[in-house]
């Protein structure tokens, strides 16, 4: 039986490119911060204003290209 000390020192706990390249898209574009959660099969983006998240979810397909996303991308408003 493997002791929980192996199983965590094989283990990779960086986050991956998608998450901090949400993050920048964001940012760079409409100077906000936000919240990027991941999930097993989806990267949940949070952000403050919904009126921002309205206009995210406008510009799914082009986030979607822009990040190089391969998970289900779900846009929240507030912080999760």
């Amino acid at each position: 039986m493997d002791s929980l000390q192996e199983i965590l020192g094989t283990k990779n706990f960086t986050p991956p490119d998608e998450i901090q390249a949400l993050k920048e898209y964001v940012k760079r574009r409409y100077k906000s911060t936000s919240y990027v959660k991941l999930q097993r099969d989806a990267i949940i983006l949070s952000v403050q204003s919904s009126a921002l998240a309205a206009t995210l979810q406008l510009e799914r397909n082009s986030i979607i290209e822009t990040c190089n996303l391969t998970r289900k991308l779900v846009i929240r408003s507030g912080r999760q």
